[in-house]
Formats: C-alpha cells, structure tokens, sequence
C-alpha cells in the first residue's frame, strides 16, 4: 500500500513545483445614507433635471484590494397620488466618483406607472437595482443615486421614502507576504 503523501512521484516528477496556496479573499462592506424627497409639483410631461436630486450616496475604499468586485445595492419605497389617467415616470441614475475627480455616470434605471383609471387613488411601490463591476481602479470611490428625470403630470403628490444603499467589495488584499 502506498503512502498518499509520500507516494514517490517525485522520482519521475522531479521539476513540479508546489502549488500556490490560494488567495483569500477579502471582504469591505460600507452603508450608505439617504434622505426622502418629496417631488415639487412638475407642470411637464417630460422634464430632465438640470440639478438633479441626489436621493442617496455611499463610500467605499478598496485600495487595500487587487481588482476587487465592487456591488452596489439600492432601494427606496414610492409613493403616488394622482386624480386622472396620466402616469408617473420616474430616472433614476447611479454615478460614481473618485476624490477630485468627474462623476461618472454607470447606469440608469426607470420606475414607471401606468394606470387607466379616472378615479383619484394613491399606491405605494418598492423599487431597487443593483450594480456591479470589477474595479481597475482602487481607492476611495463614492456612488450616488440621483433622481435625472421626472415625467409627472397629472400626479398630485410623488414621495421617495426610506432610501437605502449599501457597497460590498471583494477581492484579495493587495499586499500579500505570500508574494515574498
């Protein structure tokens, strides 16, 4: 019976290296912020925000990881109440940015209500996306979530509530005393 550790193939494999212990991940995990808005009335069917409201933000550093996976995590809760057959269309964005740097835009995401009823009535919708990407560039970057675009005419009241966003990095940590 042979031996499983020592099984001699090291007379007839005598140039195989050992194999590399692998690298453990690291994990970052940062919660963000984010405050309610209540929509001022808009008078327009379609009507691109020139300032956008940011509706929630969060920071994360993964300088400490080598190309680390980078998931982001929003939801909110809105809120209508309209009086005829008209819709609400509501863009949002997501943006990310490095310190001194220019916002990059990543994605944008649509919630969207369509009703055929003449009755006035109010209703209350979760929505959410998530995000992800691998992040050539480490550091410290910031995200938002920012309202770009309204079409809302007709609707009496439009609320986002309970904002919520959170970051979750993954990768191995950049400096390794394996490497050595």
């Amino acid at each position: 019976m042979t031996n499983y550790k020592d099984d001699g193939c090291k007379e007839y494999y005598p140039h195989s290296r050992p194999r590399p212990r692998p690298k453990i991940n690291q994990t970052i995990l940062a919660c963000g912020n984010g405050s309610g808005l209540i929509i001022p009335q808009h008078d327009q069917n379609d009507s691109q925000l020139f300032n956008p409201y940011v509706i929630a933000s969060v920071a994360i550093d993964t300088s400490d990881l080598k190309k680390a996976n980078v998931k982001v995590d929003f939801s909110s809760i809105i809120t209508f109440r309209e009086d005829d057959t008209d819709d609400l269309r509501l863009t949002f964005q997501l943006s990310k940015s490095y310190q001194f740097g220019n916002k990059i835009p990543l994605g944008t995401w649509t919630f969207e209500r369509d009703f055929d009823d003449n009755d006035e009535f109010e209703t209350t919708d979760s929505f959410s996306f998530t995000w992800c990407e691998c992040d050539a560039c480490p550091g410290c970057a910031y995200y938002t979530v920012e309202l770009i675009n309204v079409e809302s005419e007709g609707v009496d009241f439009v609320a986002i509530t309970s904002p919520s966003i959170n970051a979750l990095a993954v990768g191995p940590l950049d400096f390794d005393y394996d490497d050595y």
